[in-house]
């Protein structure tokens, strides 16, 4: 009896050794997991943050370019009221002196005090 004592708690001495071996074995593996996810979720972020950088610089190209379009038309329509005021102070100079003194006579009376 004694020797069964003693072999039942050698058994579980040994049985807890184990235990705890393959308990350690699984937080190893456990934490190679976790790296290993971390690394995939790093690469992942890396790849979103290229791709949200790479749409951003596209919207700013699209932007720019979109603006650079709206100052050629606004340019080109503001030649052509220049062109437009200048044909018509040639074609009535007089005119264009009698509407430049109206205006004129009309800001210097809000003008006055």
């Amino acid at each position: 009896m004694a020797m069964s004592r003693t072999a039942e708690k050698t058994r579980a001495k040994a049985e807890d050794v184990l235990s705890e071996l393959e308990m350690r074995q699984r937080i190893d593996d456990l934490k190679d997991e976790i790296a290993s996810i971390s690394r995939t979720l790093s690469a992942l972020g890396g790849q979103k943050v290229d791709d949200y950088r790479e749409t951003v610089e596209k919207l700013t190209s699209d932007a720019v370019a979109a603006s650079l379009r709206a100052f050629d038309t606004a340019r080109s329509e503001a030649i052509s009221i220049e062109e437009g005021f200048e044909r018509q102070v040639r074609e009535h100079p007089l005119r264009a002196i009698g509407i430049a003194a109206g205006i004129g006579f009309l800001f210097a009376l809000m003008t006055r005090r």
